[in-house]
Protein backbone atom coordinates (compact mmCIF):
# COMPACT_ATOMS: atom_id res chain seq x y z
CA UNK A 1 0.00 0.00 0.00
CA UNK A 2 1.63 3.53 -0.91
CA UNK A 3 1.85 6.24 1.27
CA UNK A 4 -0.13 8.22 0.02
CA UNK A 5 -3.59 5.79 0.48
CA UNK A 6 -2.86 5.36 3.76
CA UNK A 7 -2.75 8.82 4.75
CA UNK A 8 -5.69 8.95 2.80
CA UNK A 9 -7.29 5.50 5.13
CA UNK A 10 -5.77 7.35 8.19
CA UNK A 11 -6.93 10.91 7.33
CA UNK A 12 -11.02 9.32 6.43
CA UNK A 13 -10.70 7.19 10.00
CA UNK A 14 -9.64 10.72 11.55
CA UNK A 15 -12.71 11.69 10.15
CA UNK A 16 -14.72 9.26 11.34
CA UNK A 17 -14.06 9.19 14.56
CA UNK A 18 -14.50 13.09 14.93
CA UNK A 19 -18.16 12.93 13.17
CA UNK A 20 -18.98 9.88 15.63
CA UNK A 21 -17.83 12.08 18.75
CA UNK A 22 -19.88 15.17 17.27
CA UNK A 23 -22.59 13.09 17.15
CA UNK A 24 -22.46 11.93 21.05
CA UNK A 25 -22.09 14.84 22.22
CA UNK A 26 -25.01 16.42 20.26
CA UNK A 27 -26.78 13.44 22.07
CA UNK A 28 -25.34 14.90 25.37
CA UNK A 29 -26.51 18.38 24.63
CA UNK A 30 -30.27 17.14 23.83
CA UNK A 31 -29.85 15.10 26.99
CA UNK A 32 -28.90 17.87 28.98
CA UNK A 33 -31.65 20.18 27.24
CA UNK A 34 -34.01 17.59 27.80
CA UNK A 35 -32.89 17.53 31.74
CA UNK A 36 -33.56 21.95 31.90
CA UNK A 37 -37.04 21.32 30.30
CA UNK A 38 -37.60 19.09 32.73
CA UNK A 39 -36.41 20.78 36.12
CA UNK A 40 -38.77 23.96 34.58
CA UNK A 41 -41.52 21.31 34.79
CA UNK A 42 -41.24 20.18 37.93
CA UNK A 43 -41.85 22.87 39.84
CA UNK A 44 -45.66 23.15 38.32
CA UNK A 45 -46.35 19.85 38.23
CA UNK A 46 -46.79 16.34 40.54
CA UNK A 47 -44.73 13.65 38.79
CA UNK A 48 -46.67 11.26 41.09
CA UNK A 49 -49.02 11.15 38.42
CA UNK A 50 -46.47 10.04 36.28
CA UNK A 51 -44.71 7.12 38.14
CA UNK A 52 -45.66 4.75 35.37
CA UNK A 53 -44.01 6.40 32.53
CA UNK A 54 -41.32 7.32 34.78
CA UNK A 55 -40.50 3.46 35.50
CA UNK A 56 -40.75 2.71 32.05
CA UNK A 57 -38.28 5.08 30.66
CA UNK A 58 -35.76 3.96 33.34
CA UNK A 59 -35.65 0.12 32.29
CA UNK A 60 -33.75 1.65 29.91
CA UNK A 61 -31.10 3.99 31.84
CA UNK A 62 -28.36 2.10 33.54
CA UNK A 63 -27.45 2.51 37.18
CA UNK A 64 -29.25 5.30 37.85
CA UNK A 65 -32.87 7.19 37.05
CA UNK A 66 -34.15 9.23 34.30
CA UNK A 67 -35.17 11.98 37.31
CA UNK A 68 -31.16 12.01 38.39
CA UNK A 69 -29.23 11.22 34.91
CA UNK A 70 -25.61 10.53 35.13
CA UNK A 71 -22.79 8.05 34.03
CA UNK A 72 -21.17 9.50 29.76
CA UNK A 73 -23.65 5.79 28.52
CA UNK A 74 -26.78 7.29 29.65
CA UNK A 75 -26.33 10.50 28.42
CA UNK A 76 -24.51 9.93 25.52
CA UNK A 77 -27.16 6.97 24.39
CA UNK A 78 -29.34 7.38 21.80
CA UNK A 79 -32.20 5.68 22.99
CA UNK A 80 -32.04 7.40 26.23
CA UNK A 81 -32.94 11.00 24.57
CA UNK A 82 -35.49 9.73 22.70
CA UNK A 83 -37.06 8.24 25.84
CA UNK A 84 -36.68 11.72 27.93
CA UNK A 85 -38.05 13.82 24.72
CA UNK A 86 -41.06 10.73 24.86
CA UNK A 87 -41.37 11.00 28.79
CA UNK A 88 -41.14 15.24 28.48
CA UNK A 89 -44.10 15.32 25.56
CA UNK A 90 -46.16 12.95 27.58
CA UNK A 91 -45.94 14.91 30.66
CA UNK A 92 -46.76 18.34 28.56
CA UNK A 93 -49.34 16.01 26.78
CA UNK A 94 -51.68 15.72 29.90
CA UNK A 95 -50.86 18.70 31.70
CA UNK A 96 -53.08 22.13 30.86
CA UNK A 97 -51.08 23.27 27.28
CA UNK A 98 -51.72 27.07 27.75
CA UNK A 99 -49.30 26.57 30.70
CA UNK A 100 -46.75 25.08 28.95
CA UNK A 101 -46.52 26.65 25.24
CA UNK A 102 -43.14 27.58 25.66
CA UNK A 103 -42.12 24.71 27.03
CA UNK A 104 -44.04 22.50 23.91
CA UNK A 105 -42.29 24.62 21.39
CA UNK A 106 -38.72 24.24 23.12
CA UNK A 107 -39.69 20.18 23.38
CA UNK A 108 -41.07 20.18 19.82
CA UNK A 109 -37.69 21.85 18.35
CA UNK A 110 -35.53 19.01 20.45
CA UNK A 111 -37.67 16.17 19.24
CA UNK A 112 -37.12 17.73 15.63
CA UNK A 113 -33.23 17.81 16.69
CA UNK A 114 -33.41 14.15 17.73
CA UNK A 115 -35.18 12.85 14.71
CA UNK A 116 -32.27 14.99 12.59
CA UNK A 117 -29.96 12.74 14.41
CA UNK A 118 -30.09 9.32 11.91
CA UNK A 119 -32.84 7.46 10.20
CA UNK A 120 -32.88 4.74 13.52
CA UNK A 121 -34.26 8.28 15.57
CA UNK A 122 -37.99 8.62 14.42
CA UNK A 123 -38.67 4.76 14.31
CA UNK A 124 -37.15 4.42 17.68
CA UNK A 125 -39.57 7.02 19.12
CA UNK A 126 -42.50 5.53 17.59
CA UNK A 127 -41.49 1.68 18.82
CA UNK A 128 -41.43 3.10 22.47
CA UNK A 129 -44.70 5.30 22.59
CA UNK A 130 -46.47 2.60 21.75
CA UNK A 131 -44.91 0.39 24.27
CA UNK A 132 -44.81 2.99 27.15
CA UNK A 133 -48.69 3.37 26.55
CA UNK A 134 -49.09 -0.23 26.61
CA UNK A 135 -46.88 -0.49 29.72
CA UNK A 136 -48.46 2.03 31.74
CA UNK A 137 -52.23 0.61 30.43
CA UNK A 138 -51.05 -2.46 32.02
CA UNK A 139 -49.73 -1.26 34.96
CA UNK A 140 -52.67 1.07 36.54
CA UNK A 141 -51.97 3.58 39.32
Amino acid sequence: MSYANKHLARTLEQQHKRSVRGLFLKIQDLNNDCTLLRKRLEPHIDLTVYTNAIDYVNQFVSHTTILNLKFITNTQNLEVVVLHSLLLAHIIENEDAYSFKHEHTLLQGYIHEIFALNDYAKTLYTNHQEKMLHYMESHPT
